[in-house]
């Protein structure tokens, strides 16, 4: 492991004032599930359909103007990529995508994915839920099934692992053995790496839900989501 590297990341979680604002986010996601909300959940679940090859701000920005435009919980494809175009990438597919979702999820006008989430909480199997979410949701893989449930106050089990996180691992060496920051990250190898963080995060003591934003501020002075 790179000592100094490790140090530094270490450095960014334990100052106060970052680790503060850090909390603060975490407590936000927490609250999105105690709210009890479906349609605040879902445009969760929309946001991180959105977040792939875009900025996560972007991403934000593109739900609340969907939101206020009121299409995210009733606007066709079509209408829905008219605002996706302004913030995002591949508008046209994630449009699909997000109305493709809403009529899986929203059924009969109410959110039955909140059941399932209920569901593995009791049994704590948020992991398998992940899994599950990353099979189901058009446009989601394992990232993005991790971000929304991270999202909702649930990333104490789970990494949010894209090409960025692995060069900061591939830095502290922790990657798995004949893996490199390039890497494709086919879902045998992403099970690998989240296995390889979890025990990083265990070993420095700097718990998983923390360790996205210790990563992504060290490369961008960010806290976002």
């Amino acid at each position: 492991m790179d000592m100094e590297y490790a140090k530094h990341l270490m450095g960014i979680y334990k100052d106060k004032v970052l680790h503060n604002r850090m909390k603060r986010r975490l407590e936000y996601f927490e609250r999105v599930y105690k709210r009890d909300n479906d349609k605040r959940l879902f445009a969760e679940l929309a946001f991180c359909i959105c977040t792939p090859q875009t900025k996560a701000r972007n991403g934000a920005a593109a739900i609340i103007d969907l939101y206020n435009n009121n299409l995210l919980f009733r606007g066709n494809a079509e209408d829905t990529a008219s605002i996706l175009i302004k913030h995002v990438r591949f508008h046209n597919m994630k449009a699909d995508n997000i109305v493709l979702a809403r009529n899986i999820y929203f059924p009969n006008g109410e959110f039955i994915l909140k059941g399932r989430i209920n569901d593995a909480l009791k049994n704590d199997s948020m992991v398998e839920l992940r899994n599950q979410l990353a099979k189901e949701v058009k446009g989601y893989g394992l990232k993005e099934a991790s971000h929304f449930l991270r999202n909702i106050g649930f990333g104490q089990k789970i990494a949010i692992l894209d090409r960025h996180i692995m060069r900061v691992m591939d830095k502290l060496n922790i990657l798995p053995d004949g893996m490199t920051s390039k890497t494709s990250l086919t879902k045998n190898n992403y099970l690998k790496c989240e296995a390889n963080l979890l025990e990083y995060s265990k070993n420095e003591k700097i718990p998983m839900e923390y360790l996205d934003f210790v990563f992504w501020y060290d490369a961008t002075n960010d806290i976002f989501k």
